[in-house]
């Protein structure tokens, strides 16, 4: 049998010792055989010091620490990766942690004979006061130039905590920027993806913890996204290169400097559309899609189209899928999926829903699948509470995928301003197994 690869995770730590034990036992917790942790302390005066001696103390065949200043998280990660010598690496926070035995997954991964150097699982958002809390981060990477490409959704959908690596990809990327305060973790996995695809795991691997004094939460979601983008702009090339070109004019059609004035434009295209004065509705029409392609698109076009029934738009349309979870205030969106444990004496599974008429949004069609297969459609025409339902009892003591699709969402920020740019359908109440 081969013998499992030895992993090497590094533990950045500066005064945060109501977390370090947390994190630092969620590691022990492996239970993995060929680990290699190293503190890199910056030198804290909490009390995380004397709690990082006492796990070397305890486990000296896993843990070692390193008290030095240093000049930043970046370069504390840095000194910890010279110091690792383990054929799988990753790093994480001291106030992040590790579900249980998900080394072992890790291990079983990554492959690197099989074209597998990266890959990353799930990860839960914990924490005190965060909008955030008991909800996934998202998780999902379809290209180099999608993760680049930041400004199309508004987020990073690489969760850190849950990515490890090959010491191939380290020594052929190079380490972190010790210039990069914020977005390091970003930057890091730009580099990353130029050159390996990130690999999902469907297996929630690490928690986030957002609080008070953690980076996440000292920024504003606007101000996060902004300095990711400048982080983005440092890897799109030259402009003899075809991935800049295709960056720029992504970034120009999603710019949100424009949205405002395309947003005047799209009212008075509307009104006018409304009173049939169709020559002065194609002219705003024009004036929104010069400033904003998108908003043309989804609020004046996509809008009309299903304004006026149009069946066939309705079977053609591709909606961006995008998130396909639920967020922290029940709203889903196009795109919704659960895994569900169906009991013994269950019977029917019930999904429970709200329509909140917006619009380039009003009529609207939902459908139900189980595990890939329609299970029931329902067409809504105005705001109301309303439900689905399918047979589970063939799929009882098993697990099935729960699937809502809608064929229409808004944008908030398309309709109202502000910074809320998800793509948003209903408003999910619950889904429940009933056993009647």
């Amino acid at each position: 049998m081969k013998p499992l690869p030895t992993i090497s995770i590094v533990v950045p730590s500066f005064n945060q010792a109501q977390y370090l034990t947390e994190t630092l036992q969620s590691i022990v917790d492996q239970d993995y055989p060929s680990l290699e942790v190293i503190i890199q302390d910056g030198g804290s005066t909490d009390g995380s010091i004397v709690i990082a001696e006492n796990f070397v103390r305890r486990f000296p065949a896993i843990f070692q620490l390193f008290v030095e200043k240093d000049s930043g998280q970046a370069d504390a990660l840095n000194r910890g990766f010279v110091r690792a010598s383990g054929e799988i690496m990753a790093f994480l926070n001291s106030d992040d942690t590790y579900f249980p035995r998900i080394l072992h997954r890790v291990a079983v991964e990554i492959d690197a004979a099989r074209g597998c150097h990266v890959i990353m699982g799930r990860c839960v958002f914990t924490g005190e006061g965060s909008r955030y809390v008991g909800i996934e981060h998202p998780a999902e990477y379809v290209s180099h130039f999608d993760l680049l490409a930041i400004w199309k959704r508004g987020y990073n959908t690489i969760p850190q905590p849950s990515v490890f690596w090959h010491r191939a990809v380290w020594e052929r990327c190079g380490g972190l920027d010790v210039d990069e305060h914020h977005a390091l973790d970003y930057d890091l996995f730009c580099r990353f993806s130029r050159h390996y695809s990130f690999h999902c795991v469907d297996e929630v691997f690490s928690t986030y913890r957002m609080h008070d004094n953690s980076k996440s939460s000292q920024r504003t979601e606007a101000e996060v996204l902004e300095l990711s983008i400048k982080v983005s702009r440092k890897h799109w090339g030259t402009w003899l290169s075809p991935l800049r070109w295709r960056c720029e004019f992504s970034y120009w059609l999603h710019n949100r400097q424009l949205h405002e004035r395309a947003r005047h434009h799209a009212r008075r295209a509307e009104t006018a559309f409304t009173n049939r004065r169709y020559l002065a509705a194609a002219a705003q029409f024009s004036a929104t899609l010069i400033a904003s392609p998108r908003m043309a698109r989804d609020r004046l076009f996509y809008g009309w189209l299903t304004a006026k029934g149009v069946r066939l738009f309705e079977r053609l349309a591709v909606i961006d899928e995008g998130f396909s979870g639920r967020y922290a205030d029940d709203w889903i969106g196009p795109i919704y999926r659960e895994q569900i444990s169906v009991l013994e004496d269950g019977k029917r599974v019930v999904v429970t829903a709200t329509h909140y008429p917006q619009p380039t949004h009003r009529k609207i069609k939902v459908q139900l699948f189980i595990n890939g297969t329609l299970a029931e459609s329902k067409r809504i025409t105005e705001a109301a509470d309303f439900s689905l339902s399918a047979d589970v009892a063939p799929y009882r003591g098993q697990m099935i995928s729960l699937e809502l699709r809608t064929n229409s969402c808004f944008v908030p920020f398309d309709l109202f301003g502000g910074e809320d740019e998800r793509k948003l359908s209903l408003r999910l109440g619950s889904v429940e197994i009933d056993k009647n």
